[in-house]
């Protein structure tokens, strides 16, 4: 079993993901549901960054707190599975809706 080390290293390991600012149209159909579905990968995408970094520490040897590099991997868990359910109920909609007869 090879394990991935690409993440350790000593200058990243503090380092916050890369926010990037999206200039959003005031004429966006969309509305909310785009961005709550922009929120929560974007939260998913920190807690993922996060567990990451407490990964790195465990590794390494410079973990303080055991219990919170448990949070933040339950945390990144659930919320990939809640990116994973939205995910399956968006395309159920649209199968749905693609099987409507006009």
């Amino acid at each position: 079993m090879k394990i991935d080390n690409s993440f350790i290293v000593a200058n990243k390991l503090n380092t916050p993901p890369i926010q990037k600012t999206v200039e959003k149209p005031d004429n966006d159909i969309t509305g909310g549901f785009k961005s709550i579905l922009d929120d929560l990968m974007e939260a998913s995408k920190e807690a993922s960054h996060a567990s990451k970094v407490e990964a790195a520490k465990l590794m390494t040897g410079t973990m303080e707190d055991f219990p919170e590099f448990m949070v933040t991997g339950e945390k990144s868990s659930i919320l990939f599975e809640m990116n994973l359910t939205v995910r399956t109920k968006v395309i159920e909609a649209y199968t749905e809706i693609l099987r409507t007869q006009v």
